[in-house]
């Protein structure tokens, strides 16, 4: 497992997510458990490139916002949507029937999922 700072990184991919407040506010209640979340905005003509280098990059977790659950899901030829990815050995997801809102309380339900 590589980490930073000592601590599992949790990426929040989306369009605009860099600076959300509630990523802060997840932090706050992850701290302990080992886990540091970033917002890293993509653009749609970057999300390719960035999907592809999830299973070498040192992030740990990758949680999709709505605007790219599908893609993603599509990308690793899963059904539904992707939710979220994570390096267990291999690379494992958390898949849903429908693209689902993410906010402060579905981050911390993922992420205590992993922590």
């Amino acid at each position: 497992m590589q980490s930073i700072h000592g601590k599992k990184l949790i990426a929040v991919a989306g369009k605009e997510v860099f600076g959300k407040k509630f990523i802060n506010v997840v932090n706050s209640e992850i701290g302990d458990l080992g886990l540091m979340m970033i917002g890293i905005n993509i653009n749609e003509d970057d999300f390719n490139f960035f999907i592809s280098n999830l299973a070498h990059s040192k992030v740990e977790v990758t949680i999709f916002m709505p605007e790219y659950q599908k893609e993603a899901a599509k990308h690793f030829g899963l059904e539904g949507v992707l939710l979220m990815s994570y390096k267990d050995g291999d690379m494992k997801f958390i898949t849903a029937d429908e693209v689902t809102p993410i906010d402060d309380r579905k981050l911390l339900a993922l992420a205590k999922r992993i922590g």
